[in-house]
């Protein structure tokens, strides 16, 4: 006769030590080892009367200077594991879950609006950033949708900040609304193509979480196979250790993914006078002392006009990554470190 063992539902503490091994495994694989030169833990915030968790990766010496990262859309602190060897050998560095998204808190978060979203955003990051580092100046990296965030971070703070390195960012270019619905004509495309960017247009509109959209979708899951393998270039042990990790992070509920769609028009074009061009011209002055520099693979699919036009300030350098395209540091790590080293060790 045979008995099946009743499946024993795990505690939240033992939920949330499955996904921190994951990570572990991940940073393993990169030559880190936890306890060693990193440690990873979660910061309490206080916003709006609620604490959120936010996951942090910590690695570094506590004398030398302070770097925070903050990474891209529907990502984790992991989007910059191939680089945290040598950046930790040089800095202190704090590394973020941006707050409702990877493991950090999910729960408890309003945002119906552009204004609420950014304020979620700007209110967790800068207590974290001030509760970590007081009463100093940080170097500030963002890659992508962590970019955009950053820079606003940077014209709301700017006191808290020594210097803005952005990854590629999202939401650089300012455009116009006319402008706006001249790029999202699609008539030229062929019927099916068209089709299809309709329904992914009605769905933004609609706000949602993409992520797990995907992820609750045969299509979604196996884009985002063809993504890790394709875009992030991952292959053998290393993409078996991304897709479990992220197969784990998928599982967990909606955070703060849909705000994307508050920031943005469909596809990726800044709101208002929102863009990073526009908050960086509209603030010169009370950042003009304060080093920005701009990141784009030479293949590289982001919008970068605005950089452009921005490097005409004094302030503000302008630089490309070779054999690189969005997944910077992916693509090019050793590239994009380089670069980095070069603009924070110089200046």
């Amino acid at each position: 006769m045979f008995f099946c063992q009743p499946q024993v539902e795990l505690t939240e503490e033992q939920k949330k030590l499955k996904r921190w091994v994951k990570e572990i495994q991940l940073l393993q694989h990169y030559g880190l080892k936890v306890g060693l030169n990193y440690c990873i833990f979660d910061f309490d915030v206080e916003y709006l009367g609620k604490i959120y968790k936010i996951h942090t990766f910590s690695g570094g010496q506590n004398n030398k200077e302070t770097i925070i990262l903050l990474h891209g859309y529907g990502g984790s602190n992991l989007h910059y594991s191939r680089i945290y060897g040598e950046l930790i050998e040089k800095f202190k560095v704090y590394s973020l879950d941006l707050p409702g998204m990877g493991y950090s808190s999910k729960s408890d978060i309003k945002m119906d609006s552009f204004e609420e979203a950014m304020d979620f955003f700007m209110g967790t990051i800068s207590k974290l950033i001030m509760g970590l580092c007081p009463n100093q100046q940080v170097t500030l990296i963002g890659h992508s949708f962590g970019g955009f965030i950053a820079a606003h971070l940077l014209v709301r703070f700017p006191k808290l900040f020594k210097r803005l390195l952005l990854l590629s960012p999202a939401g650089t270019t300012y455009y116009t609304e006319e402008q706006i619905i001249q790029k999202q004509d699609y008539s030229q495309m062929s019927f099916l193509r068209r089709k299809m960017i309709e329904y992914g247009k009605s769905l933004w509109e609609g706000v949602f979480a993409i992520p797990q959209y995907l992820n609750d979708r045969f299509i979604g899951r196996q884009f985002i196979k063809i993504y890790l393998k394709h875009r992030m270039r991952l292959s053998g042990n290393e993409y078996t250790l991304w897709k479990s990790y992220i197969d784990e992070m998928l599982e967990l509920p909606e955070g703060s993914e849909k705000s994307i769609c508050l920031f943005f028009h469909f596809p990726i074009f800044a709101k208002g006078h929102n863009s990073i061009e526009s908050i960086l011209s509209m603030n010169r002055n009370q950042i003009k002392n304060i080093p920005i520099s701009f990141y784009f693979g030479d293949s590289d699919w982001m919008d970068h006009r605005g950089a452009i036009n921005l490097n005409s300030y004094q302030n503000v350098n302008l630089r490309v990554i070779p054999d690189a395209g969005h997944q910077l540091n992916f693509e090019n790590p050793q590239g994009v470190v380089r670069a980095l080293l070069q603009d924070i060790l110089q200046q």
